[in-house]
């Protein structure tokens, strides 16, 4: 679930705390690395409790079972492409899809494609699509996806939206509201049909196991004041969370490799002892 309602993305739930909290003004805080760009969240009028109050209350009222209709034809405007009021949130899964299917290491996907920010609840680095100038996804080619067959799920299951509830460990698909051109007269799915035509059944498990990773960063982070955290720790878990993954390999047990090493730097590190 995106930041905005006429926007497509997911969102991670823990206990009723998401892993990240898509908001505007964030201040700039540069890390020093060749591959982050990282803003500290600035703040929002909107608490946790409110937040987590009013993200259940949307999942509730607008979440679809797998016989539920929705109405969607792509009319290839490229909108939700450009211009968009929240980013494109990626997980660790959308890095390395993208990465195998154009044939670059991760690390060259977030160089090129990325930019990031610490989550202004999690506390934990969050990596966004990069935007060109002109408002564009810069993953766009001639007004075309160059990713379009391994495009981020957060894309993908547009325009509805997808929730990883982890109390539960499962996915949760809502509808969001208004927007999208495509919406209007268009062809009418089921949620399940939605589903196969991009195989994101298949991606579920694998999508599972890095927001349960994410989910315990963000735990050990959230108590953290953004202005304690820095760049050794923000460096070690933006690894462990989007980069070191070899496309080569099979995804999930790379996760479970990257889970111990955060552990074992949790375990090491004096500040989150």
């Amino acid at each position: 679930m995106a930041g905005n309602g006429t926007s497509p993305g997911t969102t991670m739930i823990s206990g009723l705390m998401p892993l990240s909290c898509i908001l505007p003004c964030w201040g700039i805080h540069y890390c020093g690395r060749k591959y982050l760009n990282f803003k500290l969240s600035g703040g929002t009028n909107m608490n946790a409790a409110q937040y987590r109050k009013e993200l259940v209350e949307n999942i509730e009222h607008n979440a679809l079972g797998p016989n539920d209709t929705f109405q969607f034809t792509c009319k290839e405007c490229g909108e939700c492409c450009r211009n968009r009021a929240t980013p494109v949130m990626l997980t660790g899964l959308d890095i390395y899809r993208m990465a195998k299917g154009l044939g670059i290491d991760p690390y060259e996907v977030l160089a090129r494609y990325t930019t990031g920010y610490l989550g202004d609840v999690s506390h934990a680095p969050v990596v966004v699509l990069r935007e060109r100038l002109d408002g564009s996804c810069s993953l766009l080619r001639n007004g075309k996806c160059i990713v379009h067959s391994c495009k981020p799920i957060a894309c993908a299951v547009h325009p509805i939206g997808r929730v990883i509830d982890l109390t539960q460990k499962k996915s949760i698909y809502i509808r969001q509201p208004g927007g999208c051109k495509g919406a209007v007269n268009g062809r009418t799915w089921t949620l399940d049909e939605w589903l196969d035509t991009w195989d994101l059944k298949e991606l579920d498990a694998p999508s599972l196991s890095w927001n349960l990773m994410a989910g315990m960063v963000a735990e050990v982070m959230h108590p953290i004041k953004l202005e304690d955290i820095g760049r050794d720790v923000i460096w070690e878990l933006y690894q462990h969370l989007y980069g070191d993954y070899d496309v080569h390999r099979d995804f999930t047990p790379q996760v479970e490799e990257n889970s111990e090493a955060i552990r074992q730097f949790f375990k090491s590190h004096k500040m989150l002892k």
